[in-house]
């Protein structure tokens, strides 16, 4: 029995998050940071944290060959893993646009029309990470009815 109680202290390791774990110490595991930064994509300073319950969503997006998102933005923080393929996103005020394939991650802009295109001749698939609140939409469409500040 007592080897399917966990030690307090794996549970305190367990908790800690990677960043202040003893990465060298951990036979066979590799972290890998694939983006960290308090600037999205575009160079601008990530806005503060909203108030209330906060709400992570993780979402797997699948985007054809040739395909384009509707013009949006988000009103919460968010970072996109790009699993396969690759996608290229363009802000509408500052055309500004950014191209990541396979394997690569960038911190999405906030509050930004934007778009992504997949150019590719495969499908682009998405992993976007969200960090909202409860209640806040994590997307908005510009031509949406539920748009109503622009």
């Amino acid at each position: 029995m007592n080897l399917l109680k966990p030690s307090a202290s794996l549970l305190i390791f367990l908790s800690l998050p990677l960043g202040a774990q003893p990465q060298e110490d951990i036979k066979g595991v590799e972290f890998e940071t694939l983006v960290a930064s308090t600037k999205d994509w575009a160079g601008d300073t990530l806005p503060a944290s909203q108030k209330g319950q906060p709400e992570l969503s993780i979402v797997k997006v699948t985007i054809a060959p040739g395909a384009r998102l509707p013009v949006h933005k988000h009103p919460v923080l968010n970072g996109v893993y790009v699993a396969k393929g690759s996608l290229k996103v363009t802000l509408l005020d500052q055309e500004k646009t950014l191209t990541l394939d396979e394997g690569k991650a960038f911190i999405e802009v906030t509050d930004k029309w934007h778009y992504g295109h997949n150019e590719g001749n495969e499908p682009a698939i998405l992993i976007i990470f969200y960090s909202g609140i409860k209640g806040v939409p994590t997307t908005i469409f510009k031509n949406s009815q539920n748009e109503n500040s622009q």
